[in-house]
């Protein structure tokens, strides 16, 4: 009797612990199972891409600085008009506002951007004229660690959204060597075809050869060069003239001072334009 409870007690055992294994192992799949499905849904396939910083260049209170400047310039381009928005030693040429409402801006935003870098950008704003025109302003900014954005100087009436564009670091100075008197003539003949034209070939006989120029086509008509002055010092081969000059608005009669960076060079004894970008002084 007592063999036959032994044997019973040891069957009963036996059936335990099977059934105890048998529940460890689903318990144990159970619990792979809820760390693999939550391992699949909670850790990404890849791992994210760090945001980058936004650029100071393209951030809403540059553009934002950019837009009005552009507004205020083409509304009243009068040095006293435009003083509040210029960075400290900047300065812009002469101007007289519009006779008419034609240039009376109906829309403005920016349409382009180069970042150069140390808080300095140019940005372009497509200006949208209340005569269905549209203006393309080159504005050269810089914007300092606390934030502050200003002017660095009369922007540049440019071709089209994607115009390159750069401000000055360097001081303008008096143009170095013997070439000065055909630089300031090639610039002379070059600034008047290049606001006038309207095929980038009449400008051929201008560029060096490999050169693309988009000119503005009559957009707004040349008036004067009120200075010709180097970037950089230096006699060489490659030269960066600082333009600046008076253009009119034929529709509302206003006079603008602009500003163009033009990248010369010399081959044959003779200077070309290789590239022209909006500038600040």
């Amino acid at each position: 009797m007592r063999h036959e409870v032994s044997n019973k007690v040891r069957s009963s055992n036996s059936s335990v612990r099977s059934l105890l294994r048998g529940t460890g192992r689903v318990a144990i799949w159970t619990v792979l199972g809820l760390l693999l499905i939550r391992g699949i849904v909670a850790e990404p396939t890849a791992t994210p891409p760090i945001a980058a910083e936004p650029s100071a260049a393209v951030d809403p209170p540059s553009s934002a600085f950019a837009v009005r400047f552009a507004r205020a310039y083409l509304a009243d381009p009068s040095g006293a008009a435009l003083a509040p928005f210029l960075a400290e030693g900047a300065r812009v040429g002469t101007g007289t506002p519009p006779q008419s409402e034609a240039a009376d801006v109906a829309q403005a935003e920016v349409s382009g951007v180069r970042d150069l870098g140390g808080g300095r950008a140019v940005l372009t704003v497509a200006c949208e004229l209340r005569d269905a025109r549209t203006l393309y302003l080159a504005v050269p900014i810089v914007r300092s660690e606390a934030g502050e954005v200003a002017a660095l100087g009369a922007p540049s009436i440019v071709a089209a959204p994607g115009e390159p564009g750069a401000d000055s670091i360097e001081r303008p100075q008096a143009i170095a060597g013997s070439d000065a008197g055909a630089i300031q003539g090639l610039v002379g003949k070059f600034l008047p075809e290049y606001l006038a034209a309207s095929d980038a070939g009449a400008l051929s006989y201008f560029l060096a050869a490999g050169a693309a120029v988009e000119p503005l086509g009559g957009s707004v008509r040349f008036q004067a060069i009120t200075g010709i002055s180097q970037l950089g010092s230096g006699e060489g081969p490659s030269r960066s003239v600082l333009a600046g000059a008076r253009v009119s608005d034929p529709a509302s009669g206003a006079v603008y001072p602009v500003a163009y960076r033009l990248e010369l060079v010399k081959r044959g004894g003779r200077w070309y334009v290789e590239a022209v970008e909006g500038a600040g002084s």
